[in-house]
């Protein structure tokens, strides 16, 4: 079966994960997704802030009404002119106390009020997420397959499971991958060995190097039996090639390294003898010298390494 090509919309970036959370006011119903209308009812969504600044001003409203209420039965049941004044420069002095202190810690009370909405809310905000995954599973068997990455992708934002992760690399890899999507890697690790993920995983890294990380390069290194076994001795070289990305990766997984190091191509035994050479401080132990080796044996005569050796020697340093 062909791959699809298909375009996807940027991804809605927050500050906070609430602030992607929003409601339907008509079918009590929280949602993720970047629809603006509600796809039951076609109500317009109310965004999380907005609806805890809703609940804030109608408390603040409420409390408000009270105080004015007490001022003015203070005023009303005043026995003379001089209590009346009184309750009056009393209430006075409780309402601008009122809003001086709501003023100060008005940025805390919102924050209060947001921490319990999400508490008491906590079931329905569950329910909501799993009608957008059953929007994006039917997406899925209509074949419209960005719409159902786009979705997933939202609710990998609230769910971390390796059932959610799977789903999003399954869609991927029937998917046309191209170098400018916002492609992501370590964050749909799954916590034990899957074939589908490491299949979106070399095909990734064939796109963008850069997506490489320690944890990416650990999950590689712990399940190697089983890739080898489904994808090659091949697909670690190619791990263990990129793993010379950065001087770090190559001091934690210098024994992985020098297990794939008489392989490499040429151009990947220079990047890692100049990483070598340029910093002659730091303790390489058996990897610097299985390369001085592998340049002395198999580059001795490359005008590419001269600058690593000194007749039959490897430069000590390198």
């Amino acid at each position: 079966m062909a791959k699809q090509a298909v375009r996807f919309s940027k991804k809605k970036r927050t500050k906070y994960r609430f602030q992607k959370l929003k409601m339907c006011k008509k079918c009590q119903r929280y949602s993720v997704l970047k629809d603006d209308t509600c796809p039951k009812c076609g109500t317009t969504f109310v965004g999380m802030e907005a609806l805890v600044k809703s609940i804030f001003k109608s408390r603040l409203l409420t409390e408000a009404i009270w105080i004015l209420i007490i001022v003015s039965i203070g005023i009303v049941a005043a026995p003379t002119v001089r209590t009346l004044y009184y309750s009056l420069i009393s209430g006075l002095v409780f309402v601008v106390s009122y809003v001086v202190l709501t003023s100060i810690f008005i940025k805390s009370e919102y924050f209060i009020h947001l921490k319990k909405l999400l508490r008491v809310d906590l079931k329905k905000i569950a329910i909501g997420i799993q009608y957008d995954s059953e929007l994006a599973k039917k997406d899925v068997k209509e074949d419209r397959l960005a719409p159902a990455y786009e979705k997933l992708r939202e609710i990998g934002d609230f769910l971390y499971s390796d059932q959610m992760k799977i789903r999003r690399v399954m869609v991927l890899n029937d998917i046309s991958l191209r170098s400018d999507m916002e492609l992501e890697l370590e964050t749909l690790i799954p916590s034990s060995y899957d074939k589908d993920f490491v299949k979106y995983a070399l095909e990734v890294l064939k796109i963008n190097r850069t997506l490489i990380t320690k944890k990416c390069i650990g999950y590689f290194i712990n399940h190697r039996d089983a890739i080898v076994i489904d994808f090659g001795i091949n697909s670690l070289l190619t791990v263990a090639g990129m793993t010379l990305r950065m001087k770090l990766y190559i001091l934690e997984f210098s024994e992985f390294i020098e297990e794939f190091l008489d392989y490499f191509p040429k151009e990947r035994v220079l990047r890692l003898c100049s990483i070598l050479h340029a910093n002659p401080e730091m303790e390489w132990g058996s990897l610097e010298e299985k390369t001085n080796r592998l340049v002395a044996m198999k580059y001795h005569y490359d005008p590419d390494f001269k600058r690593f050796s000194v007749g039959d020697e490897v430069v000590s340093h390198v």
